[in-house]
């Protein structure tokens, strides 16, 4: 019950899914990946724990199912990126009373 609970906040917990089997996963995944793209730690058993810590788990369930969505980074070896930064304008309330947003 634990480990569905670090789920549903986000995380991948050891207990659901082990480093081994972490490993094997992502393994598979990698030999999906389109040219230039890879994980950004590997596959190494040494940096299985890193990825417990960067990803973001999500659930979906029915009545037969439970599957797991892991969201991880990846990086890109032949691509640029230009990164930018998202800054939200106050917004009026009612007379003279503004609210700004904070993004994540």
């Amino acid at each position: 019950m634990s480990a569905i609970q670090c789920v549903i906040q986000g995380n991948l917990p050891v207990k659901l899914i082990d480093p081994l089997t972490l490993q094997n996963i992502l393994r598979n995944v990698t030999l999906q990946l389109t040219d230039g793209f890879e994980l950004i730690f590997g596959t190494k058993t040494e940096n299985m724990h890193q990825y417990y810590q960067i990803a973001k788990v999500a659930m979906v369930a029915n009545m037969h199912h439970v599957k797991l969505l892991i969201s991880l980074p990846l990086s890109a070896a032949y691509h640029l990126f230009t990164l930018h930064r998202i800054i939200t304008l106050p917004e009026l309330i009612y007379s003279e009373k503004f609210i700004q947003y904070p993004t994540d």
